[in-house]
């Protein structure tokens, strides 16, 4: 046997306690009175025209209902019986750039950190939907398969950084391979897929993923991030000649900048949208918005076992005992 309330079983022992508690002071302040009214226990029957052994009975019948009362509140459960739950959602696939581009601090505190902030904003307004995380930079890998656990969706954001590619550069063309790939196998209505980078592409492979990708009937956002006048890419560690910035092959320092064109040339291609994310959070809730607008996507289903409820017979019980006690004479007819 198992109890549904077994998490409140303190606060449910203590209100019995307290009814127990209250009757039995009741009974105490009854034989008080009918001490000081009739002290010879004969002379007390007689006025009373009570049934001691009827008394006694009924005053174990109204202990027994509260101590029922108490099982009843607790939920008795003993076995099983199997339901079929089927869940409904958008699929919303998340490719996040980690080149060290998204280092820049021309968006603070840097580009790679407001993207995650408006990551989390997306996942906790997808509330029974499932998202994914892409991380690409000189190439691409699925971070986080398609999930409603957001919980794990966020440990696996959280560690999203640079250090987790061994390619870098900037691949968009990857990034939207991979995310062809994730959804291939799925069904064509309720997709959503959001690239969040600054736009900046480093192997010219993204025309020939994206006229592939357009065949999947994807709905595509694009999420720009970055200052339009740039910035330079800051080190996580200074290098031997004390320089925290990254330079290029001539010694030069590399100036990045959110690319803009490209991005807004994507989501054309997709008949998607373009939002930036540069000066606020803003932009995130269009692409929220368009999800709620979207027809929920069955996606599984799964045999869930439930524990019957059996309070109801402790219910009974307690009724038909509180019948009995109301139904028991508790004096003696006068002839």
């Amino acid at each position: 046997m198992h109890f549904g309330n077994l998490a409140y079983v303190v606060y449910i022992a203590l209100a019995c306690g307290i009814v127990l508690a209250f009757y039995g002071l009741y009974l105490f302040w009854k034989n008080r009175v009918m001490a000081r009214v009739a002290a010879d226990p004969r002379m007390r029957r007689l006025i009373l025209r009570e049934r001691p052994i009827i008394a006694r009975v009924k005053t174990a019948l109204v202990a027994l209902a509260i101590l029922l009362a108490g099982i009843v509140l607790l939920r008795p459960q003993w076995g099983e019986s199997a339901r079929e739950e089927r869940k409904e959602g958008v699929d919303l696939l998340i490719a996040l750039d980690v080149s060290m581009s998204m280092m820049a601090r021309d968006v603070s505190p840097s580009r790679l950190a407001r993207a995650k902030d408006a990551i989390r904003l997306m996942a906790d307004s997808v509330k029974g939907d499932r998202v994914g995380l892409v991380l690409f930079a000189g190439d691409a890998f699925l971070q986080c398969p398609l999930t409603n656990d957001l919980g794990a969706f966020s440990m696996f954001l959280d560690a999203a950084s640079p250090d987790a590619m061994r390619l870098q550069g900037t691949d968009l063309g990857a990034a939207v391979s991979e995310a062809e790939r994730v959804f291939a196998k799925r069904r064509r209505t309720s997709r959503v897929f959001a690239l969040i980078t600054d736009g900046e592409d480093h192997q010219g492979a993204l025309e020939a993923a994206m006229e592939r990708f357009a065949k999947l009937e994807v709905t595509v956002f694009t999420v720009g991030i970055g200052a339009s006048s740039g910035d330079y890419i800051p080190l996580a560690e200074a290098d031997p000649s004390g320089d925290s910035y990254a330079r290029d092959a001539g010694g030069n320092l590399i100036r990045t900048k959110k690319n803009t064109e490209t991005l807004e040339r994507i989501a054309s291609r997709t008949g998607g949208e373009y939002v930036d994310i540069t000066e606020s959070l803003a932009g995130v809730y269009r692409i929220t918005r368009a999800m709620s607008r979207m027809s929920a996507n069955e996606y599984g289903a799964r045999v869930v076992k439930e524990r019957n409820e059996r309070y109801q017979i402790f219910a009974l019980v307690l009724a038909v005992l509180l019948a009995i006690e109301i139904m028991l004479p508790g004096r003696r007819r006068e002839v």
